[in-house]
This record gives structure tokens, sequence and C-alpha cells, in this order.
């Protein structure tokens, strides 16, 4: 392993640059992505750039250490950047990642970026083991100490962080009480300063725990001495549970929503603690015989967790088809499995060292976890086509009726989603609903591309005025298209909507109130400062109401306006207004 020493001046400079320019690249692509909202979102920037620079910077240490040839180590590098590069801008487009909202986008970067993150942790022991080899020692200890090194880096890049940014907002803070706002401007108002910085803090953890093996050592040994108390209890759990199952029946385990998320967790949990207690080096006699057997019993039914979750997997499929998150559920259920059935076939046929095969199924396990996070990015394992196709599937032949679609599964699934989206549109069955016809239509409506004068001109055209001689002004017009999507609902049939003049307030000048009949609602518009602005809503319609019915209720004088029972209240000449609950129609 490397020295203690650490990095030269040199390289500890290169090293904090890698980690800005991560950090203002993070930030440059949330700006000309458009996934920052006005006032700069720096939780969303904070997790994207520690997921980013500590795997960056560690991969690349790897290499710039290693006494391998330069042009080689350059090459390996730049290749293994570039296909990074490569996969994220096939995903992006594979996803069809500018058509989304901006909150969308922003969740999308930030599972694509937790996924990278998992990559390059995955990749990483495999590297430093070729770049760094550690004379004396085999494949799997350094493996497992890599891994440990790692992990403990990457917790530390947060806590550094959190403690980091904890005393800038404290700085922030106490000079604003003295109404100076000038470092609050600067540290958490300037999305560069914020994304740069953290980028740099990310940088200097890692160079800071990267070399300072004993120090990790330590912590490690601290690690392990409370995973050995806490593997017994979660022993003890994982076989108390198997013995009373079949008293109370796999019925109860068929409702649970969760009950596969549970099993996985508990599985899961067992395996790692195993992994960190009984790890290269360690003392596997350290508990007494009676609670060493404890242990290997509950390893020994850890594939019945996996199978019982397979089975309430399999139950969701069958009743409701395939989602993106049952397909995460699916491969992460495979993993526990193999990797349960691993340790059981070691402890079945290594009597006298139980878990001698550990240094063969553990680092397999972990490639076949690299494995399926690469393929979930291509074709072969499209999580978002596989539920798309399943549920188009279910309706055509079905299975599902038209309500039970779902539509916000296509809208997410990227261009297969849309696709999806294009086919129900020519189905007769699926548009002959107007709700559902409207939104459709919403979905298949470029994002944030609608040009409002035309849309106030198609209003005009598409919208009904009551009563018919009355004329509204053009800027009642643009207040309605400045609501995006209430305007496009209305542009979808001229049944959808009803504009109507009435006086609400009893001023003498007229409020116009428009309705949406296939969303239920109401919008008062008023007229003030020179302009006409949204004022209030309804959305309690009577059940089934259309236009049609509207129109014969305004013809016979049915539509008034009804005086509140509970009043406001009025502090020296200034109302307080106050909302009543419970109180029937008010």
């Amino acid at each position: 392993m490397n020295n203690e020493s650490g990095y030269s001046p040199a390289s500890r400079a290169a090293v904090l640059l890698v980690g800005l320019v991560l950090g203002i690249l993070c930030y440059l692509l949330a700006r000309y992505s458009q996934l920052t909202a006005e006032s700069d979102n720096n939780f969303w920037s904070f997790a994207v750039i520690v997921m980013a620079v500590p795997a960056t910077v560690m991969t690349s240490t790897a290499f710039t250490s290693s006494r391998k040839p330069l042009l080689l180590r350059l090459a390996i590098l730049g290749g293994l950047w570039g296909l990074l590069a490569l996969f994220g801008i096939a995903a992006g487009y594979q996803d069809a990642l500018a058509s989304l909202e901006r909150w969308d986008s922003q969740g999308w970067l930030l599972t694509f970026s937790a996924q990278l993150m998992l990559i390059g942790l995955l990749i990483l022991p495999w590297l430093q083991w070729r770049f760094e080899p550690a004379e004396g020692q085999t494949f799997y200890t350094v493996f497992y100490h890599r891994n440990g090194v790692n992990a403990l880096t990457l917790l530390a890049v947060v806590i550094a962080n959190g403690l980091f940014w904890l005393i800038l907002l404290l700085w922030a803070k106490l000079f604003e009480m003295v109404d100076i706002a000038l470092f609050n401007n600067i540290f958490f108002d300037s999305g560069w300063f914020f994304a740069g910085v953290t980028g740099v803090i990310s940088a200097l953890t890692v160079i800071l725990t990267q070399h300072q093996a004993k120090r990790m050592a330590a912590i490690q040994n601290l690690l392990t001495l409370l995973a050995s108390w806490l593997l017994p209890l979660l022993s003890l759990l994982t076989l108390s549970f198997i013995v009373v199952l079949p008293f109370v029946g796999l019925e109860r385990l068929s409702h649970q929503i969760s009950a596969a998320g549970l099993l996985n967790c508990l599985a899961l949990m067992s395996l790692f603690l195993v992994v960190i207690v009984f790890g290269p080096e360690r003392n596997v006699q350290r508990y007494p015989s009676w609670l060493r057997y404890l242990i290997y019993a509950s390893i020994l039914v850890l594939p019945l967790y996996a199978l019982l979750a397979s089975w309430a997997l399999w139950l969701r499929v069958h009743q409701y088809g395939w989602t993106p998150e049952r397909l995460y559920a699916v491969l992460i259920t495979c993993i526990t499995f193999i990797w349960t059935m691993g340790y059981c076939v070691s402890l079945l046929f290594n009597r006298q060292d139980p878990l001698r095969l550990q240094d063969k199924v553990v680092p397999g396990v972990f490639l076949l976890m690299l494995i399926f996070l690469i393929l979930l990015r291509t074709p072969l394992l499209d999580v978002w086509k596989i539920s798309v196709n399943d549920q188009m599937s279910r309706y055509q032949s079905g299975k599902i009726t038209a309500e039970q679609v779902s539509l916000y599964l296509f809208s997410q699934a990227g261009k297969r989603g849309q696709q999806a989206l294009q086919t129900l549109q020519q189905d007769e069955k699926f548009m002959a609903a107007p709700q559902r016809r409207q939104q459709l239509s919403m979905l298949l409506a470029p994002r944030g591309k609608v040009d409002s004068a035309v849309t106030q001109a198609q209003l005009k055209d598409n919208v009904d005025v009551m009563p018919a001689d009355v004329h509204p002004d053009a800027q009642l017009w643009v207040a309605i298209g400045k609501e995006q999507y209430l305007s496009m609902a209305c542009l979808r049939s001229k049944e959808d909507c009803l504009l109507v003049s009435q006086d609400l307030n009893h001023d003498g000048q007229p409020e116009w109130v428009l309705y949406q009949f296939t969303q239920g609602t109401a919008i008062i518009y008023r007229h003030k400062a020179q302009e006409w602005a949204m004022v209030g809503e309804s959305r309690k319609f009577p059940k089934s109401l259309t236009k049609k019915e509207l129109l014969n209720a305004l013809g016979q004088n049915k539509v008034l306006p009804v005086k509140k029972e509970w009043d406001d209240l009025s502090i020296f000449g200034e109302r307080m207004k106050i909302d009543y609950y419970d109180t029937g129609d008010r």
C-alpha cells in the first residue's frame, strides 16, 4: 500500500484543482440544462458534487500514484472517463432528458449520479489492486481493505462538507443579525461559489483520508467491533422469524406491500455484517462455539429470505405488472440469493473453515452488482422500456382497464413513454373519457414551448363567453394564457371550458369566472391595477356538471352568489381574513 507521506505539494494542488473544476462543471451543467431555479438549489448541487468528486479523485489518484508507464496510465484513464461520458450522453438521450420538467430532470441526474458513483466505487478496488499492488497480500485482503477505506472516505467527505457548511451557515446568520447580508449572498446565494468550494472540500477530504492507512485501519477495527456485537442479534432475529412464519402462514406476507423490501433488507444486512466480522485476517473464533453456530445457522436460512422475497415480488408483478421499482427489486433479490447460496455452499462443504470461499464469493457478487449497474443503462436491461411495454400489453390484452393505465409511468419513461402515449392517443376507447383525453394531450404537449400569443388567439376562438354580447378585453386573455396548463386544457375541446361574467363582490364591476369541466375547477379573475389577475378558485363542482347543464342554469338564473355564513374579523379597521374548517357551506 501507499506510504503515509501522502501527496507532494504539486499533487495536492492538482487534486484540489480537479475538485474545483468538477464542482464548477456540475454548476455549469445545471445552469445549461436549466436544472436550478432562479435561486440556486444548493442541496441538489451538494448531493451531485459529493457523489461525483470522491470517486473521480480516488480513481484518478490510483493511476497517478502507480509506477506503471505514464502513457499506459493516461490512455486507460482517458478511455475510462471517455466511456463514462458517452455512457451519460447515451443515457440522457435514451431517457429524453431535455423533455423532462426541471424537478424530474434533477431527480434523473441524482439517480444517474448515484449509479455512476456506485460503478466507480465497484471498479475502484480492481484498479487499485492492478495499479497499486500490495506486496505480500492476497487479492481478497487488498479488495477487503480497499473497499473499507473507499467507503469510509465517502463518509468522511459527507461529514466534512456538512460541518464546513454548518460553520459557514453560522457565519452568515450571525452577520445577518447585524444587517450584513454580504456573507449569506456569497456563501449560499451564488451557486458557483457553493459548487466550487464543495468540490474543493470533497477533494481535500479524499487527500486527507486515502493515505492514512493506520488511522483508517483503526476506524475499521472499531466498526468491526460494533458489527461483531450486532451480528448475533441480527442472527437471532433471522432465525426467530423463520421459526414463527410457518405458524402464522404466508398469507399475511402476501398482503404487505413492502414484504420483499424488508426481507431483502434483513438478508443483505446479515451478509454485510458477516463480511465485516469474518473478513481476512480476522479471528473467526472470536465467538463462543454456541454463538458461532447460531450465526452459521442464520446464514443457512438466508436463501429462504431471498426465495420469500421472490415470491412476494411475483405476487405484485402478477397483480399489477412490471414497474422500474419492481425490476430493481428483482435484481436486488437475485444478488441476495446468489450471495446467500455462495455462503451456504461454503458452510456445507468446508467444515474446518466454513467461510473459506468468501474470498471468491464476495468479489464475484460485487462484480455481478457492477454488471447489473452497467446493464441498467443499456437496451438489454432498460427498466423503463420493459415497464412501458408490459403496461401496454396488459391494457391491450384486457387485463387492466383504461382507468388503470399509469400515465404517470409513461410520462417518466422518456421516449419509450412518449411512444406509448402516442399509441394511446389513437385508441378510441381510451380517448372516450374527457379527463383522460385532456391528461394525455397535456402530457404530449411540448413542455415549456407554448407560444402565449398563439394560445391567446386560440382561446378567443375555443372558449365560449356568457353573456354572449359581452366581449372580454385582451388583457383577460393574456392573464388566462399565462396559466399554461389551464389554457392548454381549454384548447382540447369547446366543451371543456366556459367563461362567465358575474359580479361576485357587489361593487358594480363584474368579475370573470372560467369554468373548466374536465378538471372540475372554477377560476375567478378580477380587474385591478390596470390588469386582470387570478384572485380565487373552487374545486368543489357539483358532481358530473357539464357545460350544457351550466348553460341551462345560467339561462334560468340559477347561478347566484351566496353570502358566506361565517364572517372575517376587523381589528382597528384592518380586516383579518379567516379560513374556517368543518363549518359546512360557508
